[in-house]
C-alpha cells in the first residue's frame, strides 16, 4: 500500500512539474491578431493551462493577470506535491544515499525561477507605485515592453493583485526549495512592494454621504465605485480596517524575511532600493519620503544590529567586487560616520555601538575592511569631535594616555599593547588617510611620548622604528609652523606650554622606555642610570637635527633656530640671578624640608640640563650652511632677536656689571650672525633702518672687556651709522623730490585752468559773434517779410523813398540792400562794394558794418546775391584782412554743403578766385597769411569734379606769385601736393600742376637749393618719369618747360655771372 502511494505520490509530482512546464514552453497555436505578440502569446498559455487543469482555475479577462494566477497556481500545486513527496518517502523509510524527494534538478529550478520572474513582473512591478523600487529604465527592454502593453487599473484593483502576489511569494518563501529562488534574486522588489503595503500612509475614510454611497455597494463593485465617473477613490472605515489589518500582517512578514536573510545580501539590497530612489529623479519622478525614509531606517537597524558593521562592508563590496577602490571605501566610510538625523542622545547611542566594530576592523585580515576602518575614523572625527574621542580616539591611544597620568598605571601597560596602539595610528594616520591637519591634530596628547620613543628606538632594530618615524613626519610635516616649532620646544626642553590652550602630554617623570624582548617597547622604572645624561641629551639633539633635515622645511628649522635665539636670550637673564636653596627651619617636620630642599634641586638641575640642550642645539644647527643661508633671508625677526641680545649686554656694560662667560659667548654669536649679514651686498634698505635702533648698543658694547666683541662691535657700529647717514640724506632728497613735483604738478594744473579760461573766452567771444549775426539775418529776413506784406498799403510811401532825395550814396545803398527785390537788393550790395572800392568816407567810416552786411548775404539763398557778398569781401580785405580771409577759406572749403545753391562748381572755382584777388589786394602782406591760404587750395585735392581741382592748382600758383615765391620751410609740402597733382586722371589737373611747378620753380631761381636741398633731385626724376608715361600735348609741354627750368637753375649755379652785381649793405 505504501508502494503504491509513493507510486501515485511521484506520479502527482510529474503531473504538477508538467503543469510548470506548460506555462514557460513556447505556445504551437495562433494569437489573436488585434493583440500585440506578447498579450496574446501569454492568453494563449492562459488558456492552455485552463484545458489542462480541466477549468478549475475561472479567467477573469485580464489576460496580464491570468497569467499571475496560472503561475501562482502551478507553483503552489508544485509546494503541495513537493511535500506529500518528502512525507511519503519519510514513510517508506527510503534508506538509499541520494537526493531527497522535494529536490528539484537545474531546469526544473530554471522553470520554477522563470515563473517567479513573471510573478513578479505582471503581479508586483505593474501595481507599485511610482518611485517604489528600482527605476523602470533600470530594468532589461523586454521587462519594459512587457509593462508597457499592460492595460490601466484602478487604485484598488492594482492593491488586490499587489497583495494576491506578495502572498503567493511569501507562501512560497517558507519551503526550501523554493527559499533560496525567492529570497536571493527578486529579495530587492519583495522588500520594496512589503514596504510600500506596510508603510504606506492610508488617506481616512470618506465623509457620511460618501459612507452612504459606498456602503449600498457590494464588495465585488468596489472597482466600479473606484472607476466611477469622477474617478476618485472613496476610503470607507471597513476598508481602511482590511488595509490597517493587512499592514499589520504585512510587517511581520517583512520583519520575518529581514531576519532570515543572509545580512550582507539584504544590505546590499537596500542600498540598490536607496539609491534608486535617488535616481529616479532624473526621470521626473521622485521617490515617497515614507520609502526613502524606512530604507534608511531598515538599512541603520542592520547596521546597529550584531555585526552589522562588516555585514554593511560586505553588502556594499558585493556591488561591485572587492578591489580596493578608494571612492568605494569613501563611500562606506561616510555610510558608517554619519548617523541617521535625530537628538544628540540617538548619535551617542549610534557611535556607542559603531565605533568598537570600527576599531575591531583595524585587526581584519583583509586590508580593505582596514582601510574602510581607517577613513571611517576619521570620518566620525570630522562628524564630531567630542564622541570621537570619547568612543574612538581615546580606546585606540588608551595605553600612552596611561603612561602620563601614573607610574603604577604606566608599568601595566604592556608591549603588546604598545604595539597594537601603535601600528593602528600608522595604519589611520599614515596609511588609510590623506594628511590633514585638523584630525592629525587629534595626536597632539601623544605626541611628545612619539618623540620620546622615537629617540629610544632610532638607532635600534626595533621593528616600530619605521612607523614611529613616519607618524611623527607626517605630524610635524602637515601641522602649521608656530604649532611644529611648539611641539619639538616642548620636547627638548621637556617642558609643556603653559598657555593653557596645548593637550600635550609628557611621559611620567619615574618611568622610561625600554626595548622590548619582542622587537618592540615596553615601561620601566627610572632609575639611576650609569650613562650621563648629557649623552642622552646629545643623542636627542642628533636625531632631532636628523628629523628636521628630513623633513627639509626651510621655515620651520628657521623659527626653530630664532625660538632657540630667544630662549637663549632668556637664558641669560636667568644666568644673573642664582637659585635660593630653603633655610632649614628648627622644629619643622625633617621629612617636608628635605621633599623641598629635594625639588628646588631638581628644578634647578631641570634648568641647567634645559640650558645645556638649547646650547648644544644652537651649536649644531650653526653648523648647517643651508640654514645660515635662510637665516639671512628671515632678517627682521633675527634682527629682532639679536637686537635683544645686544640691549641686554649694553645695560651689563652700562652699570659696570661683570659680564658672565655665556653672556659673552651669547653676545660673540650675535655679532657674528649680524655681520655675517650685514656685510653682504644685498642687505635691503628695511634691514639698515631697523638696525638705527641698536646703534647706540653697539657703541656701548664697543668698550665691551672681550677685546673680539668690543672690535666687532666697533666695526658694526660704524658700518651701521654710516647707512644711517646714508638713508637720512636719501630721504632727505626724496622728500625735496616729492615737494618739487608737487609744485610741478600745481603749476601744470595752475597753466592748465589758465588755458581752460582762455580758450572759453575764445568760445564765448565766437558764440556772440554768431549770435550777433544770426540776430542781423533775422532782422533782415523780418524786415523783408514786413515790407512785402505792407507794399500795396505803403505805396505812396515807397514812391517818396524811391525818390532818394536828400540820402548819400552809402545810404542809397543800404536801403537797396533791404529791398524786397532780389535785383534791387543786388544792386545794392553792388554799389556798395563799388563804394568801398572807391573809398568813400562815410562808408569807410562804417567799414565793419559793410564787412558784416556782406558776411550776412552769404547765408542768402540765391547765388547771385551770395557770388556779391564774394565780391564785397573781397573789397574790404584790406581793411579787415583777417576777418574776409577767414570767411572766405571757410566758404571754399565747405560751400559744398550748402545745396540750395546753383552751379557750385562755379561758385567754388569763383570763391577761389576772390581768394587770388585778396592776395593781390594785400600785396606785401600776403606772406602773413600763406598757410590759411595755401591750406584752403589744397583741401580742394579731393573735390571730386576735376575742373575744381584744376582750378584750385591754377589758384595756388597765383598766390604762389603773388607771395613771390617766400613759401618757408613750406616748399617741399607744396611741391610735393604738385608732384601727386601731376599723377591725376584728368589731363586738366596735371596740366595745371605742371604749370604750377613750373611756376614755382622759376620764381626759386637758385633759392631753391637752399629750400629743397636735395629734394630737386626726388623732383627731377620725377618730372623725368612722367615726362616718361604722359601722353596729354599741353601737359607734356609743361613739363619741358619745368625740366628746362631745373637745368638752367643748375647751369646759373656752376656759370660765373656774365653781368657783375653791385651788391649794397646797410650798416646800422
Amino acid at each position: 500500500m505504501k508502494i503504491e502511494e509513493l507510486n501515485e505520490s511521484m506520479d502527482e509530482l510529474k503531473r504538477a512539474h508538467e503543469l510548470v512546464g506548460l506555462l514557460v514552453t513556447p505556445t504551437t497555436g495562433s494569437t489573436d491578431l488585434e493583440q500585440s505578440f506578447l498579450q496574446g502569446l501569454i492568453k494563449e498559455k492562459t488558456l492552455e493551462y485552463s484545458k489542462a487543469v480541466d477549468g478549475s482555475l475561472k479567467l477573469s479577462g485580464d489576460v496580464g493577470f491570468d497569467y499571475v494566477r496560472c503561475c501562482a497556481n502551478a507553483l503552489v500545486n508544485l509546494k503541495f506535491q513537493l511535500i506529500h513527496a518528502l512525507q511519503a518517502d519519510t514513510h517508506q523509510d527510503n534508506k538509499n544515499i541520494g537526493l531527497e524527494a522535494d529536490a528539484l534538478s537545474i531546469s526544473q529550478q530554471k522553470s520554477v525561477s522563470s515563473l517567479l520572474e513573471m510573478i513578479l513582473a505582471l503581479g508586483v512591478l505593474p501595481n507599485m507605485l511610482q518611485g517604489v523600487g528600482s527605476p523602470l529604465h533600470k530594468r532589461s527592454q523586454f521587462l519594459q515592453l512587457l509593462l508597457r502593453e499592460l492595460p490601466e487599473r484602478s487604485i484598488l484593483e492594482k492593491y488586490k493583485q499587489l497583495v494576491y502576489s506578495l502572498d503567493t511569494l511569501l507562501d512560497l518563501s517558507k519551503h526550501r526549495s523554493f527559499s533560496t529562488l525567492v529570497l536571493t534574486k527578486h529579495i530587492a522588489d519583495i522588500v520594496g512592494a512589503l514596504v510600500q503595503i506596510s508603510f504606506a500612509p492610508l488617506i481616512k475614510p470618506a465623509e457620511e454621504d460618501q459612507k452612504e454611497t459606498a456602503e449600498n455597494v457590494s464588495p465585488s463593485d468596489l472597482p466600479d465605485v473606484v472607476n466611477d465617473v469622477t474617478n476618485k477613490f472613496i476610503m470607507t472605515p471597513d476598508l481602511f480596517v482590511r488595509l490597517s489589518e493587512d499592514q499589520a500582517r504585512f510587517r511581520k512578514e517583512l520583519e520575518r524575511i529581514l531576519e532570515r536573510s543572509y545580512q550582507p545580501n539584504l544590505v546590499k539590497n537596500l542600498l540598490v532600493l536607496q539609491g534608486s530612489s535617488k535616481e529616479s529623479k532624473e526621470g521626473g519622478i521622485s521617490s515617497p519620503r515614507w520609502f526613502s525614509k524606512k530604507i534608511s531606517e531598515l538599512l541603520t537597524e542592520r547596521l546597529l544590529g550584531k555585526s552589522g558593521v562588516i555585514n554593511v562592508i560586505r553588502g556594499v563590496l558585493d556591488i561591485g567586487g572587492e578591489s580596493m577602490d578608494w571612492q568605494k571605501i569613501s563611500l562606506v566610510a561616510g555610510v558608517l560616520g554619519n548617523p541617521p538625523k535625530g537628538s544628540y542622545s540617538s548619535t551617542e547611542n549610534y557611535y556607542q555601538l559603531i565605533c568598537p566594530q570600527i576599531l575591531d576592523l583595524l585587526n581584519h585580515e583583509d586590508k580593505v575592511y582596514q582601510m574602510i576602518a581607517c577613513a571611517s575614523i576619521k570620518t566620525v572625527a570630522e562628524r564630531s569631535l567630542i564622541l570621537s574621542r570619547r568612543y574612538l580616539l581615546d580606546f585606540l591611544m588608551d595605553p600612552f594616555t596611561r603612561l602620563t597620568e601614573s607610574e603604577e598605571k604606566g608599568l601595566e601597560v604592556t608591549e603588546l599593547e604598545l604595539d597594537d596602539c601603535l601600528k593602528s595610528l600608522f595604519k589611520i594616520f599614515v596609511i588609510g588617510n590623506d594628511p590633514c591637519l585638523m584630525f592629525l591634530m587629534h595626536l597632539e596628547p601623544i605626541i611628545l611620548l612619539l618623540l620620546e620613543l622615537h629617540t629610544k628606538i632610532a638607532f635600534s632594530p626595533s621593528h616600530l622604528r619605521d612607523p614611529v618615524k613616519q607618524i611623527l613626519l607626517r605630524y610635524l610635516k602637515h601641522l602649521d609652523t608656530s604649532t611644529a616649532v611648539n611641539v619639538l620646544r616642548a620636547f627638548i626642553l621637556c617642558e609643556i606650554p603653559s598657555d593653557g590652550k596645548s593637550r600635550m602630554k609628557l611621559l611620567h617623570k619615574e618611568l622610561i622606555f625600554v626595548l622590548g624582548d619582542e622587537g618592540g617597547v615596553r615601561t620601566e622604572r627610572r632609575v639611576e642610570s650609569a650613562q650621563s645624561f648629557t649623552v642622552l641629551d646629545d643623542e636627542k639633539s642628533i636625531i632631532l637635527q636628523d628629523m628636521l633635515d628630513e623633513l627639509k622645511d626651510r621655515k620651520l628649522k628657521v623659527d626653530f633656530y630664532l625660538k632657540l635665539m630667544s630662549d637663549l636670550t632668556g637664558i641669560v637673564g636667568e644666568s644673573e640671578t642664582e637659585p635660593e636653596l630653603p633655610e632649614p627651619i628648627p622644629g619643622e617636620d625633617l621629612e617636608t624640608q628635605l621633599h623641598e630642599l629635594e625639588s628646588t634641586l631638581d628644578s634647578a638641575m631641570h634648568r641647567m640640563r634645559r640650558n645645556l640642550m638649547v646650547i648644544r642645539l644652537l651649536g649644531l644647527l650653526s653648523e648647517d650652511q643651508g640654514l645660515q643661508d635662510d637665516l639671512l633671508k628671515e632678517t627682521s625677526r633675527m634682527i629682532l632677536f639679536i637686537g635683544a641680545t645686544l640691549k641686554r649686554g649694553a645695560m651689563m656694560v652700562g652699570t659696570g656689571s661683570t659680564p658672565e662667560t655665556l653672556v659673552a659667548q651669547s653676545l660673540n654669536m650675535a655679532l657674528s650672525l649680524l655681520s655675517l649679514h650685514l656685510t653682504q651686498a644685498s642687505v635691503s634698505t628695511e634691514d639698515w633702518v631697523r638696525m638705527q635702533d641698536y646703534v647706540s648698543d653697539l657703541q656701548v658694547l664697543s668698550c665691551y672687556p672681550d677685546t673680539r666683541v668690543a672690535r666687532i662691535a666697533e666695526q658694526l657700529h660704524r658700518l651701521v651709522a654710516t647707512h644711517g647717514t646714508i638713508i637720512t640724506e636719501t630721504n632727505n632728497i626724496k622728500n625735496q623730490t616729492k615737494r618739487i613735483e608737487e609744485e610741478t604738478a600745481k603749476i601744470k594744473l595752475k597753466t592748465q585752468e589758465m588755458k581752460g579760461i582762455q580758450k572759453e573766452s575764445e568760445n564765448k567771444q565766437m558764440d556772440e559773434k554768431k549770435k550777433m549775426i544770426k540776430e542781423k539775418a533775422e532782422e533782415l529776413k523780418k524786415a523783408k517779410e514786413r515790407r512785402r506784406q505792407g507794399l500795396k498799403e505803403e505805396e505812396k510811401e515807397l514812391k517818396i523813398m524811391e525818390d532818394k532825395r536828400g540820402m548819400s550814396a552809402y545810404q542809397c545803398s543800404l536801403y537797396d540792400i533791404g529791398d524786397p527785390v532780389l535785383p534791387v537788393r543786388g544792386h545794392g550790395l553792388i554799389e556798395l562794394c563799388g563804394l568801398v572800392e572807391r573809398k568813400d568816407r562815410e562808408t569807410l567810416e562804417n567799414i565793419n558794418k559793410v564787412g558784416e552786411l556782406f558776411s550776412v548775404s552769404l547765408e542768402d539763398e540765391d547765388t547771385y546775391i551770395y557770388l556779391s557778398g564774394i565780391n564785397g569781401l573781397v573789397a574790404t580785405a584790406r581793411f579787415n584782412t583777417e576777418l574776409v580771409l577767414d570767411t572766405l577759406t571757410r566758404e571754399y572749403t565747405t560751400v559744398t554743403q550748402r545745396t540750395h545753391l546753383e552751379d557750385l562748381v562755379e561758385v567754388r572755382t569763383k570763391i577761389g578766385e576772390a581768394l587770388v584777388r585778396v592776395t593781390k589786394e594785400l600785396g606785401d602782406v600776403t606772406p602773413k597769411y600763406k598757410n590759411i591760404l595755401l591750406n584752403a587750395f589744397f583741401s580742394a585735392a579731393s573735390d571730386p569734379d576735376e575742373l575744381v581741382r584744376a582750378s584750385s592748382l591754377s589758384n595756388l600758383g597765383e598766390v604762389c606769385r603773388n607771395l613771390r615765391f617766400s613759401l618757408g620751410p613750406i616748399t617741399g609740402e607744396l611741391l610735393v601736393y604738385l608732384e601727386a597733382s601731376s599723377r591725376d586722371a584728368s589731363a586738366q589737373v596735371r596740366r595745371a600742376a605742371a604749370l604750377v611747378l613750373h611756376m614755382v620753380l622759376e620764381g626759386l631761381g637758385r633759392d631753391v637749393f637752399t629750400v629743397l636741398e636735395s629734394g630737386i633731385r626726388d623732383i627731377h626724376r620725377s618730372l623725368r618719369l612722367r615726362l616718361g608715361v604722359e601722353t596729354d600735348d599741353v601737359a607734356l609741354i609743361h613739363l619741358n618747360l619745368a625740366l628746362d627750368q631745373i637745368d638752367q637753375i643748375v647751369r646759373d649755379l656752376f656759370t660765373a655771372a656774365a653781368h657783375p652785381q653791385q651788391k649794397i649793405f646797410v650798416i646800422d
